[in-house]
């Protein structure tokens, strides 16, 4: 019995079992954290198309144009984590609407 459990062991190192099961983890979750920036970036541009019709568009670019200033401090891991889509990319979408 004790010799099954530690050839049992042995075989999870020889084979790199825990290394396996840590990438896997990291992907995995990587995948979930895209699928949820995507998410949270489409609630983004659904909340500015509507403050804008709630505050007219100039008033919304205004704004959008004071981020902009403000999100050139952050790098790209900084914008890669954000849960908020690029300021220029947020004005972009209001090309779309009158």
């Amino acid at each position: 019995m004790l010799s099954h459990k530690f050839f049992h062991e042995q075989v999870h190192v020889e084979k790199h079992h825990e290394l396996k099961r840590q990438i896997l983890l990291l992907v995995l979750s990587l995948l979930a954290f895209l699928i949820y920036r995507y998410f949270c970036h489409k609630q983004e541009y659904e909340a500015d198309r509507l403050a804008a019709k709630k505050c007219g568009k100039s008033a919304a670019l205004e704004s959008l144009e004071l981020l902009k200033v403000q999100e050139k401090r952050g790098g790209f891991l900084a914008n890669f984590f954000s849960l908020h889509p690029k300021t220029e990319s947020r004005i972009c979408y209001f090309s779309k609407f009158p």
